[in-house]
């Protein structure tokens, strides 16, 4: 996420204020110490103006953080 904030040239006190978060809650986001939920991933997401790209990897790592094991380059088997 920090490399995202960075793209969009916002701090994390600016990303805070603007999803109505701490800046506090947002570095233990960022730093690991506290696991986003989907809907938190999406705030941010939106709050970033990230394309489709970057917010489908903005979610793979949080789901990561919960523990996924996830490989999102193969196919569904059918």
């Amino acid at each position: 996420m920090s490399v995202a904030l960075a793209e969009a040239r916002m701090t994390q006190t600016e990303l805070a204020a603007k999803t109505g978060r701490s800046t506090a809650y947002v570095n233990q986001l960022i730093t690991g110490h506290k696991k986003p939920s989907p809907e938190w991933v999406e705030l941010i997401a939106d709050t970033l103006n990230l394309n489709p790209k970057q917010r489908q990897a903005l979610h793979v790592a949080a789901a990561k953080q919960h523990g996924f094991k996830l490989d999102l380059t193969k196919k569904a088997r059918t």
